[in-house]
C-alpha cells in the first residue's frame, strides 16, 4: 500500500514538471520574438542586458521576502551566469538575421552538445546510443545550416555557438552539488549576466561595435522591453519548477514541442516560414534529441532498479 501510495507521488510529480516544461517550452518563443523584433532598434548585447537587469528587479522581492533560506553567492553562479548571458547573446544576436523557427531549429543542437560535454567533464560512459543520436543530430544540424548558410551567411552559426554555451550552463548545474533555491540561482544569474553584459556594452560603446553598443530606446519600446524581461522570468521559473519535479531525462522531449509556437510566431509576426531542408534538418534533430533522451529514461530506470 505504501509503495503504491509513493509510486503515485512520484507520478504526480513527473506530470507536473512535464505540465511546466510544456508551458515553458510554448512561452519561450515568445521571448525570442520580441527579441528578434527589438533587434531592428537596438542592439543583441543591450537587448539581453536589459532583459536580465529587469530579471533582476522581478526577482529582488522574492529574494529579499522569501521566507525560505536564500543562498549565499557561490563561484559557481559566476559560471552560471557568464554562460547563460554569451548563450543568449549569440541567440539574439543570430535572430536579428534569421527566421524564428531556422534559429530553433538550430538552437536544437544543445542536447547533442550537452552529451559531448558530459562525456568529456562528467566523464560518462559513450554508448552506441550515445552514438547514433549524436551522428543523426550531426546530420540533422548540417541539413539545416546548408540552406541558412547560402541566405544568411556566418550568422547561421550563431544559435549553435549559443546552443553550446547553453549545454555547458547546464554542465556546471549537473556538477553542482549545492546550488540551493531556484529563485536563488535565477537572482544571482541576473545579477552576474547583468554586470557582465554591461561591461560588453562599455567595451562595444569605447570601439563603435554596433552589436555591442547601448542605443537610444524609443519609448514606443518599453512595454514590450517589459514584456520580454517578464516573460523570461516566467519562462526560468517554470523550467526550473519542472526539473525540481521530474528529471532531464523524462523532459528532454518536450523542448522540441518549441518549434510548433516559434513557427507559429515566425509565420504570424515576421511573415517567415522555414523551407523543406530545415523542416527535414530540425526533423531529423528532433528525432536524435527523443532517441537519446528515450535511451537515457531506461537508462535510469534500470540503475534504479538495481
Amino acid at each position: 500500500m505504501k509503495n503504491n501510495q509513493n509510486s503515485q507521488v512520484i507520478i504526480a510529480n513527473v506530470n507536473k514538471g512535464m505540465v511546466y516544461m510544456l508551458l515553458a517550452v510554448l512561452i519561450l518563443p515568445f521571448t525570442d520574438a520580441l527579441g528578434k523584433y527589438l533587434s531592428t532598434s537596438l542592439s543583441p548585447t543591450q537587448i539581453v542586458f536589459l532583459r536580465y537587469f529587469l530579471q533582476f528587479i522581478f526577482l529582488l522581492p522574492f529574494f529579499i521576502f522569501s521566507k525560505k533560506r536564500i543562498e549565499t553567492f557561490k563561484i559557481v553562479y559566476l559560471y552560471l551566469g557568464v554562460c547563460v548571458s554569451i548563450s543568449i547573446i549569440l541567440l539574439f544576436w543570430g535572430l536579428k538575421y534569421l527566421p524564428l523557427a531556422n534559429s530553433t531549429a538550430l538552437f536544437f543542437a544543445e542536447p547533442l552538445f550537452l552529451t559531448i560535454l558530459s562525456i568529456v567533464f562528467l566523464n560518462e560512459k559513450i554508448t552506441r546510443n550515445h552514438l547514433i543520436a549524436l551522428f543523426l543530430g550531426l546530420v540533422g544540424t548540417l541539413i539545416i545550416i546548408r540552406p541558412n548558410f547560402s541566405l544568411y551567411g556566418i550568422a547561421s552559426f550563431l544559435p549553435i555557438g549559443s546552443a553550446f554555451f547553453y549545454a555547458l550552463y547546464l554542465i556546471f548545474i549537473r556538477i553542482s552539488t549545492d546550488l540551493g533555491s531556484k529563485i536563488s540561482v535565477q537572482f544571482y544569474n541576473s545579477i552576474v549576466a547583468s554586470i557582465f553584459i554591461f561591461i560588453f556594452l562599455i567595451v562595444g560603446q569605447i570601439y563603435d561595435i554596433d552589436v555591442m553598443m547601448f542605443k537610444s530606446i524609443d519609448s514606443s519600446l518599453y512595454i514590450l522591453i517589459f514584456c520580454l524581461g517578464f516573460l523570461a522570468v516566467i519562462v526560468q521559473l517554470l523550467i526550473s519548477s519542472a526539473f525540481y519535479h521530474a528529471k532531464a531525462s523524462s523532459l528532454a522531449s518536450f523542448q522540441y514541442l518549441e518549434i510548433i509556437s516559434a513557427t507559429f510566431l515566425g509565420w504570424l509576426i515576421f511573415n517567415n516560414t522555414p523551407d523543406e531542408l530545415t523542416i527535414l534538418g530540425a526533423i531529423i534533430v528532433i528525432c536524435s534529441g527523443i532517441y537519446l533522451a528515450r535511451h537515457e529514461n531506461k537508462s535510469s530506470k534500470a540503475i534504479s532498479l538495481n
